[in-house]
């Protein structure tokens, strides 16, 4: 048993290292100890090899592809980090001098940006030493975008958290009616809200917001970063506390 799977998986897998690094001659040490390899027999072996498993080439590729995207985002992490973490005009909740922050991308439309949602509460609860922003995201169609603008248009009258926490807990579809209510609920001026959701102010946060989305490749939500830690999908308030526990840490040793 162990020689076959020598044959059949071990040693065809060493031929591939070794024509990788220039080497085309090979002993066979399991059934022909004399017999040497020419390039021409290790290139056969190899092409029958990834033929029986392409699973391979398809795990090399989805490797290569994310430690790609892994270093792109690590410099466009640096490249807008000021923007991202420290801009004043950016919404956010928590302590507005906290030690660490964490950036959310997220969307009202999302079911897993609502999910996590009561973990953000339950994080900002506990730890006050934590700032929390929000990098309104809409990218699930029509109504994702206007619940960004209304949100941010709360933003104006400094009431973005409770029209924020409003929107994350409602179960109902997202409708014009439906937003007008949670601004008349957390007492917005809705006249100076109605201006404000295609104002200036709102167009350059989403358009900032967008360009960040791009620059990071981001192609789904939510998305949590700190520092220059990137967690795609949702993430339970644990992973919260160790990202956060983590850079503190990091903090230390400089």
């Amino acid at each position: 048993m162990t020689s076959h799977l020598f044959k059949r998986k071990i040693f065809p897998a060493l031929l591939a290292v070794v024509i990788c690094f220039g080497g085309f001659s090979l002993t066979k040490s399991a059934d022909a100890a004399d017999k040497q390899f020419s390039k021409s027999d290790v290139e056969q072996i190899i092409h029958d090899y990834i033929l029986n498993n392409p699973q391979i080439i398809l795990n090399s590729v989805d490797d290569h592809q994310k430690k790609t995207l892994q270093a792109h985002q690590g410099d466009a992490l640096e490249k807008n980090k000021e923007f991202l973490f420290n801009d004043s005009s950016s919404p956010s909740a928590g302590n507005p001098d906290g030690d660490v922050t964490i950036v959310e991308f997220f969307d009202y439309n999302c079911y897993y940006c609502k999910n996590v949602f009561p973990d953000v509460m339950k994080l900002l609860e506990k730890d006050k030493k934590v700032r929390f922003v929000f990098r309104e995201s809409p990218v699930l169609g029509p109504t994702s975008e206007i619940a960004s603008r209304w949100a941010l248009a709360a933003q104006e009258q400094k009431k973005y958290f409770e029209y924020h926490k409003a929107l994350m807990f409602s179960k109902e579809p997202i409708t014009d009616e439906l937003l007008e209510k949670i601004a008349v609920d957390i007492g917005l001026d809705i006249s100076k809200a109605k201006k404000d959701i295609n104002g200036a102010d709102v167009n350059l946060q989403l358009e900032k917001n967008r360009a960040l989305v791009a620059s990071l490749g981001i192609n789904g939500v939510p998305v949590f970063t700190v520092d220059g830690e990137i967690k795609q999908g949702a993430v339970s308030l644990e992973q919260m506390e160790k990202m956060v526990s983590d850079l503190r840490k990091r903090k230390e040793v400089k």
